[in-house]
């Protein structure tokens, strides 16, 4: 899987007590464009649909359960309109993560909340599933 790795050590206390994880700065992302990135064990798509704003999503398809894609040029559909996955071709609208297409049509992404502060992408850790301690 090709994804930009993030641990602990990018951090940032850019929220209240200190629960903010950077995730990238915010020129890394394209408009219009999806990136995957790890957040611990978590794989998380980031999507920028406009200039200040970006979302976030767990790469697991609602259907099965699997990661939606395993490359960064796999993630979004040919037109580049929808966040598609690559097994079974569902699509996603990519500002809130909703199915509009294919055997999950209904569902949802699990979201996650960004915050655009500063130029860089921020995400509330708690809101990570069973994120790992450290040692």
């Amino acid at each position: 899987m090709i994804c930009w790795p993030i641990s602990r050590r990018h951090w940032a206390d850019a929220g209240k007590d200190g629960q903010m994880l950077k995730l990238c700065r915010l020129d890394d992302l394209v408009v219009g464009k999806a990136r995957l990135l790890n957040a611990g064990h978590n794989h998380l798509i980031l999507v920028r649909s406009q200039a200040n704003a970006v979302q976030a999503y767990l790469n697991r398809c609602p259907h099965l359960k699997i990661p939606l894609a395993l490359q960064d040029s796999q993630l979004m559909s040919p037109d580049g309109s929808a966040i598609q996955c690559a097994t079974h071709g569902a699509l996603f609208v990519p500002e809130s993560g909703f199915c509009i297409s294919g055997p999950c049509k209904g569902e949802q992404l699990w979201s996650f909340t960004c915050l655009v502060e500063n130029a860089s992408v921020y995400l509330d850790e708690t809101e990570l599933p069973n994120l790992p301690t450290e040692n």
